[in-house]
C-alpha cells in the first residue's frame, strides 16, 4: 500500500483536488451554474458559429458556451469544471516539469489552479479564460516538444510564425502565456534566444495587424475579448493570473533541490488550508446569496426559500422579494411576513435598475401576480442589459410565455424557433410550439387560463410608487387573485400606510375569508383599532384571543419601556406592531447598493 502511495502520490493529489472541485460547485455552489448557465444561450446554428469565429478567441468562445449549457444539469456541470480544473493543474506540472522542477515542487503546481478558483469567485468570469488557458499550456508544451526533437532553430521558428497567430484567433489574448513561456523557456535553455524573443514580437505585431480590422480597442485585444462579461473591463484578477501562469514554471525550476522527507507534506499542509480560506475569500457571502434566491426561484423551490430565510434573515430588497414571493406561493404572506426581515415597499416590488439581475425576480412577483406585460417588459430589459450581449434561455423562456398569454403568436414563434435551435430548451419549445392559434388549447392549460384571468386588459400607466392602486386593480378585475389582494395589504402594511389600508380592507370580503384572518392583517387592524379606542371591546372583526392578548401585551410593555429587548427579539419582534413602532428605520435603503455588490 505504501508503495502504491508513493509511486502514484502526484496522481492521487490531483484526483483529490478535482474531487474538491466538483463537490464544490455540486453541492454550496450549485447554484452559480444555473446563473452562468441562464445568461448564454447556445445555439446549433450555422449563423451562430460564423459569429463567434469571426473573432480573436472566437473558437474558445464557442467551446465554453457550448460547455456552459450543460450547467443546466448540475452533476454534468460539477464534472465539466472538476475535469477542466484538473487538466489546468496537470497541464502546469507537465511544464514545471519541461522546465526542470523537482518532483517535490508537484504541489506548487496548484498553485495557478487556486489562483484561478479564487478569481471565479466573480461570478462575471466566463468559462473561456480557464479553456483558453488549458490550451495555452499544452500549446507550449507543444513546443517545448518540437524545441527539444529539432536540434535547429527552423522547426522552431515555424511553430512562432504560424503557430501562434492561429493560436491568437482560437483562443485569444492567452497566447501571450504562451509567447512567455516559449520566451522563457528559450533564455533558460539558452539554445536558441532570438526565437524566444520572437515569440512575443509576433504575438504584438499580429494584435495590432488584427485591430485594424476588428473595431475594438487594443487594451481589449490584448486583454481578451470574450474572457470576462462586461465587455468593457479587464480584472487585474485576470492579468495577475495570466502572469503567474506565465511565469511561475521557471521560478519553480529556480528552487533549491531539498531532500528533505517533510517538504511534501508542509506544502500540502498550506496549499490546502490557506487555499481553502482563499477561495472561501473570493466568494461574497451577500452576493452569493442573491443569487442563491434568484436561482430558487427560477426551479420554484419555494419550501427552499422560506428554509432558507428561517436560518438567515434576508438583507437586500431582492432576496427579501423572493421571499414574500415564496411566502405569496404557499399561501403564507400575510400569516408570516414579518416573521422576517422587511425593508418597505421594496421588499415586495425592488426598484427598478438596468442591469441584468434585479428585474428578473421582481419579473417573477410580477408574473405570478397576473402583471403579464410587466413581467414581460422587465425580462426583455434583463435580457438586453447582459454585458456581453448574450441573449437567455431562461428569460427567452418567460418572453413567449408572456406573448401566449397576451394572444402575440407571431413574436411567440419568432422566438421558440431559436429555442429550438437549443440543446435544453428544444423539448419545451416544441411543446409550447402546440399552443399557437389554439385558443381552447390555452384555456385548458392552468397556468396559461389563470393568467389569461387574471391579467388587467385595459389601459393603465405603470408607476411603481403606485403599486397599490395597480394591485387593488388586478384584484377587482379578479376576485379569483387572492395573491393581488394580499400583496396589497403587505405593500400597504410595509409602507406604513394605516389609512389606505383600512381603506383597502373591506374588499377582501371577496378574497374567500371565511374561518380565518391572516394573522399580520390582524395585527394591523388591532394597531389601528387601538388608536382611536381605549380598549379592544366592540371589534368588527373575529381577531384571534391569542393575538388580542398579544397586543395587550406589547401595548403595556412597550409604554414601560420602548427599549425592552422582548419588543426586539422574541415572539412579539415578529408582528406589525414592533415593524410599525420598533423598527422604523425598516424601509429605508440600508447596506451595499445593488451597483456595489454586482
Amino acid at each position: 500500500m505504501k508503495n502504491t502511495i508513493a509511486k502514484y502520490w502526484k496522481l492521487l493529489l490531483s484526483l483529490l483536488f478535482a474531487i474538491a472541485v466538483f463537490l464544490f460547485w455540486m453541492h454550496p455552489y450549485a447554484f452559480v451554474l444555473s446563473y452562468q448557465e441562464q445568461y448564454q444561450l447556445f445555439l446549433f446554428d450555422e449563423n451562430y458559429f460564423l459569429e463567434r469565429m469571426s473573432l480573436p478567441g472566437g473558437f474558445v468562445d464557442y467551446l465554453a458556451e457550448f460547455l456552459t449549457q450543460f450547467y443546466f444539469l448540475y452533476v454534468v456541470g460539477a464534472a465539466i469544471l472538476a475535469i477542466l480544473f484538473l487538466l489546468f493543474q496537470r497541464a502546469t506540472w507537465q511544464l514545471f516539469h519541461k522546465f526542470g522542477a523537482k518532483e517535490e515542487s508537484y504541489p506548487l503546481s496548484f498553485i495557478p489552479a487556486i489562483l484561478l478558483w479564487f478569481y471565479m469567485g466573480d461570478e462575471n468570469v466566463m468559462l473561456s479564460f480557464l479553456l483558453s488557458l488549458i490550451l495555452a499550456e499544452y500549446f507550449a508544451m507543444l513546443y517545448i516538444a518540437i524545441a527539444d526533437a529539432c536540434k535547429g532553430w527552423i522547426g522552431k521558428t515555424t511553430c512562432v510564425i504560424v503557430g501562434l497567430p492561429l493560436l491568437y484567433w482560437l483562443i485569444g489574448a492567452n497566447v501571450e502565456v504562451v509567447a512567455a513561456l516559449i520566451l522563457l523557456y528559450e533564455l533558460k535553455s539558452k539554445k536558441h534566444p532570438i526565437v524566444g524573443l520572437a515569440a512575443p514580437l509576433v504575438v504584438v505585431a499580429v494584435v495590432l495587424i488584427g485591430a485594424q480590422f476588428q473595431q475594438y480597442p487594443l487594451y481589449r485585444l490584448f486583454g481578451g475579448i470574450n474572457y470576462y462579461r462586461y465587455p468593457a473591463y479587464v480584472p487585474y484578477m485576470q492579468i495577475g493570473v495570466m502572469a503567474v501562469a506565465s511565469i511561475l514554471p521557471l521560478i519553480i525550476s529556480m528552487l533549491p533541490d531539498t531532500k528533505n522527507k517533510f517538504i511534501v507534506p508542509c506544502e500540502v499542509l498550506f496549499l490546502t488550508v490557506g487555499g481553502f480560506f482563499f477561495v472561501k475569500a473570493g466568494f461574497d457571502p451577500l452576493k452569493y446569496d442573491i443569487i442563491e434566491y434568484d436561482a430558487l426561484v427560477r426551479s420554484n423551490s419555494w419550501d427552499k426559500i422560506i428554509e432558507k430565510a428561517e436560518k438567515n434573515q434576508p438583507q437586500t430588497p431582492l432576496e427579501v422579494s423572493c421571499v414574500n414571493l415564496a411566502l405569496s406561493q404557499k399561501g403564507q404572506l400575510c400569516d408570516r411576513i414579518f416573521e422576517f426581515y422587511q425593508n418597505g415597499g421594496e421588499g415586495l416590488f425592488p426598484t427598478f435598475t438596468r442591469d441584468m439581475v434585479s428585474p428578473v425576480s421582481t419579473a417573477e412577483v410580477f408574473f405570478n401576480l397576473g402583471m403579464v406585460n410587466d413581467a414581460e417588459r422587465y425580462m426583455f430589459e434583463a435580457q438586453e442589459a447582459i454585458p456581453n450581449f448574450r441573449k437567455s434561455g431562461r428569460l427567452t423562456m418567460r418572453i413567449i410565455q408572456c406573448e401566449i398569454v397576451n394572444g402575440q403568436y407571431a413574436v411567440a414563434r419568432k422566438y421558440l424557433k431559436k429555442l429550438q435551435k437549443s440543446l435544453f430548451y428544444r423539448k419545451w419549445a416544441e411543446e409550447q410550439m402546440n399552443y399557437i392559434n389554439q385558443p381552447k388549447l390555452i384555456a385548458s392549460d392552468p397556468l396559461y387560463a389563470k393568467l389569461r384571468k387574471y391579467r388587467y386588459t385595459k389601459d393603465i400607466l405603470f408607476s411603481d410608487r403606485e403599486m397599490d392602486q395597480i394591485l387593488g386593480l388586478l384584484f377587482i378585475h379578479c376576485n379569483e387573485n387572492r395573491n393581488a389582494f394580499e400583496y396589497l395589504m403587505a405593500y400597504e402594511m410595509l409602507q406604513r400606510d394605516m389609512e389606505k389600508f383600512m381603506k383597502y380592507y373591506p374588499i377582501g370580503k371577496f378574497a374567500g375569508y371565511t374561518d380565518h384572518i391572516p394573522y399580520a392583517l390582524q395585527q394591523a387592524l388591532l394597531y389601528s383599532w387601538t388608536q382611536t379606542h381605549n380598549s379592544l371591546q366592540g371589534m368588527p372583526w373575529s381577531i384571534d384571543s391569542q393575538w388580542a392578548n398579544n397586543m395587550v401585551t406589547f401595548i403595556q410593555t412597550y409604554m414601560r419601556n420602548k427599549e425592552d429587548e422582548t419588543l426586539k427579539t422574541g415572539p412579539l419582534s415578529k408582528t406589525f406592531w414592533s415593524y410599525m413602532l420598533i423598527n422604523k428605520d425598516s424601509g429605508k435603503k440600508t447596506g451595499r447598493s445593488m451597483k456595489q455588490i454586482y
